[in-house]
C-alpha cells in the first residue's frame, strides 16, 4: 500500500481510534498536554527553507545500522491512486490544506529468515503553526471519520499482496510522550496475511507529533513480529530531538 494513501486514510482516524483502546506498545500519557510552542520557525516561511528543514529532520541510513535502503519505487496501482483521490475529496481541506513542503526518508529494511522489518519517516510543513494545529482538530470530526471508515473498507476489499490475502485489520491507539509539542499521536494496525494456507501476522506502527508548523511521522512495520519497541522509541525520540534543534 502506498505510504501516501496510508497517510490519507489515517488522517481521518484520530477521533475514531480514540474508542479502540490503547496499544501496550505505545506509552499513554495521561497528563495534560503541554502548551504548544511556536516551534522552529525563525521568520516567514518559504518552500525552500521548509523542504530543507523536513529533509534535515528525517531518518538517514546512519540512524538505522544494519538496515538497507529499499530501491523499490512507490508507484501504486491505478485503483489505489483512484481511492487516494476520492478520499482526498471526501476529507477536503483537513487532508492537505496549507501544506508548504513535504519530504520522506528512504524505506529502510531488514530481513532475517521469515522476520521482515522496515522503518521510515516523513515530515510535512504547513504554512503556519495554526494550520498544523487546525488539521489535527479537523481530522477528529465525524465527517472525516466517516470518510476514513468508508474508504478503508474499499481499500481492503479484495486486496492481495504477492499472492497473499489480507485479512481484517485491527487498530489500536495510544499517545507517545512528546513534551514541548502541540500534540502527538500513535496507531498500531495489525493484519493477517495468508500465504498458501499459512497465516502470517503483520504489524504497522505510525507515531507522530506536531511541532510548530511541522508534522513528523515515524512508520515502522514487521512481519511475524512487531518492530522492536526499544528501537521504535529511540527513533521517535531522535526525530523529536531533531525537530526541536533544527531551525526553519
Amino acid at each position: 500500500m502506498r505510504r501516501t494513501l496510508i497517510l490519507l486514510v489515517l488522517a481521518g482516524c484520530v477521533g475514531l481510534l480514540a474508542a479502540c483502546g490503547k496499544s501496550s506498545l505505545l506509552a499513554h500519557n495521561s497528563r495534560s498536554a503541554p502548551a504548544a510552542r511556536t516551534g522552529p520557525t525563525a521568520g516567514p516561511l518559504d518552500e525552500s527553507r521548509a523542504l530543507s528543514y523536513a529533509r534535515s529532520v528525517n531518518l538517514t541510513a546512519t540512524d538505522v545500522p544494519g538496515f538497507t535502503a529499499s530501491s523499490k519505487a512507490e508507484t501504486g496501482s491505478a485503483s489505489e491512486k483512484q481511492l487516494e483521490r476520492e478520499l482526498q475529496r471526501c476529507v477536503g481541506p483537513a487532508g492537505s490544506a496549507g501544506k508548504l513542503a513535504q519530504a520522506s526518508s528512504k524505506d529502510f529494511e531488514l530481513s532475517s529468515g521469515v522476520l521482515q522489518l522496515s522503518v521510515s519517516s516523513e515530515v510535512s510543513i504547513a504554512r503556519t503553526p495554526a494550520m498544523a494545529a487546525g488539521e489535527l482538530a479537523a481530522i477528529r470530526s465525524a465527517h472525516v471519520r466517516g470518510c476514513f471508515a468508508h474508504y478503508l473498507g474499499l481499500l481492503l476489499k479484495g486486496q492481495h499482496y504477492g499472492g497473499a490475502a489480507v485479512g481484517p485489520v485491527s487498530v489500536v491507539s495510544g499517545t507517545p510522550p512528546a513534551p514541548g509539542t502541540a500534540g502527538a499521536f500513535g496507531w498500531r494496525l495489525t493484519a493477517t496475511l495468508t500465504i498458501h494456507g499459512l497465516a502470517v501476522p503483520f504489524y504497522l506502527d505510525i507515531l507522530g507529533f506536531v511541532y510548530g508548523p511541522a508534522t513528523v511521522s515515524l512508520f515502522s512495520s514487521g512481519a511475524v513480529r512487531p518492530f522492536p519497541a526499544t528501537a521504535e522509541q529511540h527513533l521517535f525520540s531522535l526525530l523529536l530531538q531533531r525537530a526541536k534543534v533544527r531551525e526553519l
